[in-house]
């Protein structure tokens, strides 16, 4: 178990984790995920899941976006999602 240092937290003393990241990915003509470029093209394998999440409408922002879970090509399994509100892509990391 970690003891107490009892030092006083201050303000941004916590950092977010998993933080989403901007990703450039490529459509199909119906807006699916075809491809995410990273240092290379990674070419999507298969689309294993996909939901969507609209929430906090009553803000001024409201959150409405579409999550991919994509097996890619090399084997890899990772989470996209598009922000349908500003039209751009992320890869979200668990």
């Amino acid at each position: 178990m970690v003891q107490n240092s009892g030092k006083t937290l201050y303000p941004g003393a916590f950092k977010p984790v998993n933080m989403p990241q901007p990703a450039q990915v490529e459509e199909d003509s119906y807006g699916l995920p075809t491809a995410i470029r990273t240092t290379r093209k990674q070419v999507i394998k298969d689309i294993e899941d996909r939901w969507r999440i609209d929430d906090e409408w009553w803000r001024s922002e409201p959150i409405s976006r579409l999550y991919y879970a994509v097996l890619l090509v090399s084997g890899q399994r990772i989470v996209l999602y598009k922000d349908l509100t500003s039209n751009c892509w992320y890869r979200q990391t668990y």
